[in-house]
């Protein structure tokens, strides 16, 4: 299986904001020459990546990771080079006085966004300053500052890969690119086994903010999709009422949805159990969150299903996965996809 921890760390150590996904490319472009015979760029931005089938008859199974991150965009510049700056997705505003940033100029730049001591707090410490009101210290001067880092530049969270024990790994990025990672190595296992199949890797752009996947799959009209997303791992903190009850190391979770496509959800679910695969299964009854909504309703229609590997702290620069996991997931997309075999939808 493909080293798991390296193709995580190539794929989460730059930018890819949503809406600047075009950052990532010779990371794009080390996964084109290792595992593919195509890379294009599609109109709305997502990357498609294809493995050209060896014979003929196979169905087009797409496998879909949205490959944006939650970020930030400068919207001002001040005087001592500080920088004013509104989000892009969902961040969290409780995690960001005092995180490590970096600065997409026209140079790479880091920075660390203000945080103000208790010392000097006044009013009500427990009111969380909103996010028009916090900056981003750069350490240059405003003349620097306005040269290198033009209104509309994206930030994102500094890059940092972390071990921790039992194969966890700690790091940025993870919503989604971790999914990513699954797919590509499931992939390569197909591709080892001798599985003659065109295969497809959507990584798609914007989910955090559009649904532009709707455009790739319009043109690439798949048989099957296989949706990969990250969903929230239990911890103790969420009480027993959590929605989910999926912990880190649990293996892959497996959505039941009527937005999905129900049957080809079950069969999964029938896979796995005969096949002794570790998952769990959720309901997410009229809405999933990701792009799973979106891609049944493309063209006339294309039977899709939702896997997702479990994580610990979404939306920060601290998110936590099991590596485990992600093997475990990659393990099942390709036993499942093998079964498949010559069977076209319908």
């Amino acid at each position: 299986m493909a080293d798991l921890f390296d193709l995580t760390s190539r794929l989460t150590c730059g930018g890819s904001i949503s809406g600047y996904e075009h950052g990532q490319i010779e990371a794009l472009e080390y996964i084109r020459d290792k595992y593919f015979d195509e890379m294009r760029r599609e109109p709305a931005g997502s990357y498609v990546f294809i493995r050209h089938a060896k014979k003929p008859g196979h169905p087009r199974i797409m496998f879909d990771a949205h490959m944006d991150e939650v970020g930030m965009m400068v919207t001002e510049v001040l005087e001592g080079g500080f920088l004013r700056f509104t989000n892009v997705g969902g961040l969290d505003t409780r995690i960001l006085q005092a995180a490590d940033v970096t600065i997409y100029g026209k140079e790479t730049l880091y920075g660390v966004i203000v945080s103000t001591p208790p010392h000097l707090q006044t009013g009500d410490r427990m009111v969380l300053p909103g996010i028009d009101t916090l900056m981003i210290d750069t350490g240059l001067s405003k003349e620097k500052a306005e040269e290198l880092i033009p209104i509309g530049t994206p930030v994102g969270y500094r890059f940092k890969l972390t071990k921790l024990k039992n194969n966890c790994i700690c790091g940025k990025g993870f919503d989604d690119k971790i999914c990513a990672v699954a797919g590509i190595a499931a992939f390569e296992q197909l591709i080892n086994d001798g599985y003659e199949g065109e295969l497809i890797l959507l990584l798609s752009t914007k989910e955090e903010v559009s649904r532009a996947v709707v455009a790739a799959v319009y043109e690439l009209k798949p048989d099957y999709a296989i949706v990969s997303d990250v969903c929230c791992a239990w911890v103790p903190e969420c009480g027993k009422e959590a929605k989910r009850k999926t912990t880190v190391g649990d293996g892959p979770e497996i959505s039941l949805s009527a937005i999905t496509d129900v049957r080809f959800t079950k069969r999964l679910i029938g896979f796995a159990k005969k096949n002794n695969f570790k998952h769990t299964v959720c309901v997410e009854a009229t809405s999933t969150g990701t792009n799973a909504n979106d891609i049944p309703l493309v063209g006339l229609g294309v039977p899709t299903l939702l896997v997702s590997i479990p994580l610990k702290n979404m939306h920060t620069y601290s998110e936590v996965v099991s590596l485990d996991d992600v093997a475990d997931t990659a393990a099942l997309v390709a036993g499942f996809i093998k079964e498949l075999g010559g069977e076209r939808n319908g």
